[in-house]
């Protein structure tokens, strides 16, 4: 019996701290895994309009752009975005090529006046032609974030 003390005892505590271990690690998977927004709209050749999360009934749209038109690699590029409703905290975009590392580039985007905008360059793909994926995390006021995904091409 005085070595079953122990043993329940230490099974007692090793039980409950690893279920609590497993529930906060599923928790947590939940915020930091969130699925992205994606648009199959191409920047390179219209303003994109993408319904946001709303936590209520009315809906809000992101209209986003990119200028110049089409995107070319070491030309500054202006991404640009629009929010009916209530603005975010604030937002930042982070550009991957698909195919080839290109190497880190984030932007963070500026409100003013009513809009949001950021200007950055695309690297020199040493394939000619690149698919990249542009993902825009948004941040809202109550510090929810939530990333938007499109792509587009560019030489």
């Amino acid at each position: 019996m005085q070595r079953i003390k122990p043993l329940l005892t230490a099974l007692l505590i090793i039980l409950p701290l690893g279920v609590s271990v497993y529930l906060l690690q599923s928790v947590l998977n939940g915020f930091l895994e969130r699925d992205p927004i994606t648009t199959d709209c191409d920047v390179n050749l219209e303003t994109c309009l993408i319904e946001l999360p709303s936590d209520s009934e009315e809906s809000r749209v992101l209209s986003l752009s990119m200028n110049p038109k089409p995107a070319k690699s070491l030309v500054p590029l202006t991404f640009s975005f629009t929010v009916d409703g209530q603005q975010p905290a604030s937002a930042w975009l982070d550009l991957q090529g698909t195919t080839e590392y290109m190497g880190i580039n984030q932007t963070p985007i500026k409100f003013n006046g009513g809009s949001w905008s950021g200007v950055t360059e695309l690297s020199v793909c040493t394939t000619g032609l690149m698919v990249w994926k542009a993902r825009l995390i948004i941040t809202e006021q109550d510090g929810e974030s939530y990333p938007v995904d499109f792509f587009f091409e560019a030489e």
